[in-house]
């Protein structure tokens, strides 16, 4: 992949990314003669009523004669540069182009994956070294693309920051206003005015980005385990150990037998003297695991993620309370890698029909992350285990199918009945 050359990142509303962005592309377009771009917003009306409109201000502004072809959305300029327009709902029309050398995407955050790798593809062979444009607005209704989180985490030295109150077109008096409106300090503010592109809705999200610890605090000689248990398809088993400072031990398997689970499970009690751990019991994939481990002496819980949570008052599931009570010990100092932040970050909540907070379904947070959550199912279970002695609480049959009536009515609203 051609590095970039700058990435730019977190620009709130009212920071002048249009302006900025708009204003580079015709200072190359008119540097580099012959120059092929191709400038991409997240919708038709966006790119037409923002990314276009502000090119040709910005060309107005320079006396730069440049012709905007309606038809095709082409921006061509008078020393044969040439700007290929396209919305990001119609990610297949860039396929035809060939020998691209610049890429420019407003509010790339939000738009799909493959927009950005058929861009992408269009720069090989170009005239130019490819240039690569990435520019973002936090959005409170929206989560981010996890391409582009990808990208941020792979090139930390590319990334641009900026905020509202960096605009030198901003009044004073409308930065005071910003302050007052959202609450300088607050989720909002970080997100509206300082930029912060917070992973999913700011009332939704049980936990954001800026309160993981970036290490371990500590080490502690008591120790917890956790093990999630593959599935059908590319899931993992995934084992862990914690202490009360955060993971201490990972490893996972793929196509192990039950024995051969099993024996890692009893070693790994024995080499940390664990005092107590969960596996998850959802579906059965767990038993036999469970069974053997047990017999050879491990003190372990089975935790099926629908069972009845210890505070059913406050959780209607246990993987609800479980992923509460693992976000808190998070907030607290507990440590994490990246694997299992990224997967945290996928988890969210929303208000069921008793009025609790419900954890969103797992189906829900893979389409997210293009994979199962195992890495953080195991954490999870393992601070459960630190929290609670005795996982295996049971369902009366009205809970089950109250639990199943919750989950069928979430999944038709949002377009799936599949999940677990």
């Amino acid at each position: 992949m051609t590095r970039f050359e700058l990435l730019v990142l977190g620009f709130p509303r009212s920071a002048g990314k249009s302006y900025a962005l708009s204003l580079w592309i015709v200072l190359q377009c008119v540097k580099k003669p012959g120059l092929r771009g191709i400038i991409v917003a997240q919708s038709y009306r966006a790119l037409t009523l923002v990314l276009i409109r502000e090119i040709k201000n910005r060309a107005a502004e320079f006396r730069i004669a440049v012709k905007h072809n309606k038809a095709s959305n082409e921006i061509e300029f008078g020393n044969g540069s040439i700007l290929f327009a396209f919305s990001a709902e119609s990610p297949d029309a860039v396929l035809g182009l060939t020998e691209i050398d610049m890429l420019c995407i407003d509010e790339a955050a939000y738009c799909n994956e493959e927009i950005y790798n058929n861009a992408r593809d269009r720069m090989r062979g170009s005239r130019y070294k490819p240039m690569v444009r990435l520019i973002s607005s936090p959005n409170s209704t929206e989560r981010i693309q996890n391409w582009f989180s990808t990208l941020c985490k792979k090139y930390p030295e590319s990334i641009v920051h900026a905020t509202a109150l960096d605009n030198p077109f901003t009044s004073d008096e409308f930065k005071a206003e910003l302050k007052e409106r959202y609450g300088e300090g607050t989720n909002l503010y970080r997100q509206q005015v300082l930029g912060e592109i917070i992973d999913s809705d700011v009332a939704s999200q049980i936990i954001f980005r800026n309160q993981f610890p970036d290490k371990k605090k500590g080490k502690d000689d008591t120790h917890y385990f956790g093990y999630d248990a593959s599935g059908l398809g590319a899931d993992t088993d995934q084992f862990v150990i914690i202490d009360k400072f955060g993971m201490s031990f990972v490893d996972f398997r793929q196509e192990a037998n039950t024995f051969e689970k099993a024996e890692i499970v009893v070693s790994l009690y024995d080499r940390y003297k664990v005092k107590y751990g969960n596996v998850d019991g959802t579906g059965g994939y767990s038993q036999g695991v469970y069974d053997l481990a047990v017999a050879k002496g491990c003190d372990l819980g089975s935790v099926n993620f629908a069972q009845k949570a210890f505070d059913s008052d406050k959780y209607p599931n246990a993987r609800t309370e479980m992923y509460i009570e693992f976000a808190k010990a998070i907030k607290e100092g507990f440590w994490v890698d990246d694997d299992v932040r990224e997967e945290m970050l996928a988890q969210t909540v929303f208000i069921n029909n008793r009025g609790q907070q419900q954890l969103v379904p797992k189906e829900d947070v893979k389409k997210i992350l293009g994979h199962s959550p195992d890495r953080c199912d195991a954490v999870a279970l393992a601070v459960y285990a630190m929290n609670h002695k005795g996982g295996q609480q049971g369902m009366t049959n009205r809970q089950i199918e109250d639990t199943v009536d919750e989950y069928m009515r979430y999944m038709m609203q949002n377009g799936s009945v599949y999940g677990d």
